[in-house]
């Protein structure tokens, strides 16, 4: 056994009454730091008009799917040939939980914009407290490993990218359950026990299923463990620990069999592959660049504009004040007898393997590709492996490490007995990640279109102009009326359909096209911002209203009847 083995082994159980305190004192924090987006929180999606309506119609959709079946193929959207749901982006676990709470609150546009944000909000206090349970139980039975844990917790839940993730992809924030992962299977490994192992594969799969990059991100961390072992120890684990991590990924596997195979299977066809494993990855200084939400996030704009990605995906700010009280605990002279640095050198060990992953295939600095290549350069060129096209996502795992760093600095920073000196590194660290510039989508549903509520027939729509942004735009749109509609967007191009071979030069051929498919209606959107540009592609705009019948009118939108 280990030394970080030993430490591990000393914890009792978290109580309950000190768990709901945590995650008590989490939720306050979550209401503090968020409170522009709980003022609104019926009348607004959290983030900027992008991929949050597209999360706001997967939420929905769970909420009236009639079965299992609507979940793996939908006619909602890509009417009507419809399309499989086999790599969409549904973050399960919180889709479920607002089909759920719908049953009870209602799936009206207003209560399901409200249960979306709060089940997007609740990740935060939710990450923060199983967080706070891993870092206790590393930090072992010491002094001061409650407020570190604390610092675990804060750091893992409340960090930029999360932020970040939140505003932008429903699926990439759910990060709950990867702390839980990481503990019960540190648990299995110390007590031999087919229980713990058994629940670290469901928190696996329960990961995966809010997005399939934590599947492999799971993975990558077993294989870590296995070399942190193997480097501590001078040999390679036997026995229960070189079979654990084996078992515990067929677990998993099998729990998520009925995604797996239709993704397996999709996943062999060249058109679900997307580039971007050289593109959304972490530059180098932008661990150091203040992030897009942060309150001095104008001295790091340059940075971020020059990055390869985008900025959301690139937010990987590990904080100043984190990185000097990082660099103070690993030259700090060893305080007591039995090593306190072990889990600490664990976990910066697992920090730089997640940010080498995060890396993607070269590394990158201040948006400049250097000739210096990673791992990444591999795992692009795996079958499967390389649909996990955005490696800057892998930092998750980054600030879970950082959090144990921290953690353990704490109980050691505790033992200097200098409260007023703390008291102002906890501040800073907590101005650091406090977040600025909140971004947020009105959601109403326009007046216009009650004659589509109003209709009783079974028909599609057909929203323009296209775009991408403005197909999730018309996800949301079709929460108001229901009808499945010509576009919408998935993760993956499953199958050319109707909104692909859509023609727009002769628009009287067109309304053929559109009343053969059963079309009935067409969304002509006025422009909003960057959102509903006109696109040429779709043809002249005036030219609609003079081959078809306008019926209603407002100040979003135009309806026109097809036939």
């Amino acid at each position: 056994m280990s030394v970080l083995d030993t430490r591990m082994g000393a914890i009792g159980r978290l109580s309950l009454p000190r768990l709901l305190l945590v995650v008590g004192g989490f939720t306050a924090l979550t209401a503090i730091f968020f409170w522009p987006w709980l003022a609104h929180v019926s009348s607004a999606l959290i983030g900027p008009p992008e991929d949050n309506m597209q999360d706001f119609w997967n939420s929905w959709h769970a909420a009236t799917a009639r079965g299992w079946h609507d979940m793996l193929f939908t006619r909602q959207i890509r009417f009507p040939e419809g399309t499989s749901l086999a790599y969409h982006s549904f973050a399960w676990p919180q889709v479920l939980a607002v089909a759920l709470l719908s049953k009870l609150f209602g799936s009206d546009f207003s209560p399901l914009v409200t249960l979306h944000n709060l089940t997007l909000l609740a990740s935060f206090p939710l990450g923060a407290a199983a967080m706070f349970g891993l870092a206790r139980h590393l930090l072992g039975d010491v002094a001061g490993r409650n407020a570190g844990a604390v610092v675990a917790g804060f750091v893992f839940a409340f960090n930029p990218w999360h932020v970040a993730q939140v505003m932008h992809h429903a699926h990439v924030s759910g990060i709950e359950f990867l702390p839980l992962f990481v503990l019960f299977y540190l648990k299995a490994l110390e007590r031999r026990r087919w229980q713990w192992l058994i629940a670290a594969a469901a928190m696996d799969a329960l990961s995966a299923l809010s997005c399939w990059y934590f599947f492999f991100y799971a993975f990558y961390f077993l294989a870590f463990h296995l070399l942190y072992l193997r480097i501590h120890e001078r040999r390679w684990p036997r026995g229960w620990r070189l079979m654990a991590p084996a078992l515990c990924v067929g677990l998993a596997s099998l729990m998520l069999t009925p995604w797996l195979l239709p993704m397996i299977g999709s996943g062999l066809k060249n058109s679900v592959y997307y580039v971007g494993n050289n593109m959304f990855v972490a530059d180098l200084a932008a661990f150091i660049a203040f992030a897009p939400t942060h309150l001095l996030a104008r001295y790091g704009s340059g940075l971020y504009a020059a990055l390869t990605g985008n900025a959301w995906e690139g937010t990987v700010y590990l904080g100043l004040i984190n990185l000097a009280v990082l660099v103070w605990a690993l030259t700090r002279p060893r305080i007591e007898q039995s090593g306190p640095k072990t889990p600490l050198h664990y976990a910066l060990g697992g920090m730089i393997f997640f940010a080498v992953i995060a890396g993607g295939e070269a590394l990158h600095v201040a948006g400049h590709v250097t000739p210096l290549h990673l791992p990444g350069v591999i795992l692009a060129k795996l079958p499967f492996f390389a649909n996990v096209r955005t490696p800057a996502r892998a930092m998750v795992m980054v600030y879970l490490f950082l959090g144990l760093v921290l953690a353990q600095a704490t109980v050691m920073a505790l033992r200097y007995r200098k409260p007023a000196l703390l008291t102002l590194i906890a501040a800073l660290m907590l101005l650091d990640f406090a977040p600025a510039h909140l971004a947020s989508t009105q959601a109403a549903c326009p007046a216009a279109l009650d004659v589509i509520v109003n209709d009783s027939e079974k028909f599609g729509v057909l929203d323009l102009p296209r775009g991408y942004g403005e197909g999730n735009a018309a996800m949301m749109a079709s929460v108001c009326h229901g009808k499945p509609i010509v576009q919408g967007e998935t993760a993956r191009h499953m199958a050319d359909t109707l909104a692909d071979r859509l023609v727009t030069s002769d628009l009287a051929a067109q309304q053929r096209q559109l009343t053969a498919a059963h079309v009935k209606y067409i969304v002509l959107h006025r422009q909003q911002g960057e959102l509903h540009r006109w696109n040429k592609a779709d043809g002249i705009r005036d030219n609609y209203a003079r081959t078809y019948a306008p019926v209603r009118d407002d100040k979003d939108v135009t309806v026109l009847r097809v036939y």
